[in-house]
């Protein structure tokens, strides 16, 4: 029963993420999976369960990875350029509706996304600062909570779609513009060079 409720959800998501969470109706999903619409209401009471259960998947696979860049980087820098990479492979393919559609239609997902970006997220941004100044890599006069919560909050622009509507930029240029100058923004005259050298290689 679990495995299956996993494929729906990982199917689910798919389908989400390339036409939006309101678009998609629980029949299509039944229709793409290939399972009856009786059994999908027996695993899921209603759509807003499956978009909540979706987000958690996303969320979840998210935190994984960030966790292990982290672990794996050498200093400050090179966890941020990881987080990008992990980033570009997330919203690549996504629909930037996605992000309006679960605001508007669907507090709970929205509910449990911006708690998992007030929690995890801002601990990560965090962390992150207090490494960087402590490397020289970073400008010591920053103010790590505010800085922090910029950089939370500028994360989710792309996802603006009155700003960057899907047909006039593609999302993961903006992402990459924004994270340089956040980036940019920050670094000291020592992690300016080491940034330089990192974006030169991901431009590649």
């Amino acid at each position: 029963m679990q495995d299956q409720k996993q494929e729906i959800v990982l199917g689910a998501f798919k389908q989400f993420k390339m036409l939006g969470f309101k678009s998609v109706t629980m029949d299509d999903i039944a229709r793409k999976i290939g399972i009856s619409k009786k059994t999908l209401y027996e695993l899921f009471k209603d759509k807003d369960e499956l978009v909540l259960e979706c987000i958690k998947y996303m969320l979840n696979d998210n935190q994984v990875q960030t966790e292990q860049a982290f672990k794996n980087s050498t200093n400050a820098i090179d966890q941020v350029i990881n987080i990008l990479v992990i980033m570009e492979k997330m919203i690549r393919g996504m629909n930037p509706v996605c992000y309006l559609d679960l605001q508007r239609f669907y507090p709970s997902a929205a509910k449990y996304l911006n708690e998992h970006k007030e929690s995890f997220m801002f601990q990560c941004i965090s962390d992150n600062l207090k490494q960087g100044i402590q490397e020289g890599l970073y400008r010591e006069d920053i103010d790590i909570d505010i800085i922090s919560r910029f950089r939370m909050e500028s994360a989710l622009i792309v996802f603006q779609h009155d700003l960057f509507p899907q047909e006039t930029y593609d999302i993961v240029k903006v992402n990459t513009q924004i994270f340089a100058h956040y980036m940019y923004g920050i670094a000291s005259g020592k992690g300016h060079k080491m940034i330089e050298s990192y974006l030169k290689k991901i431009n590649k």
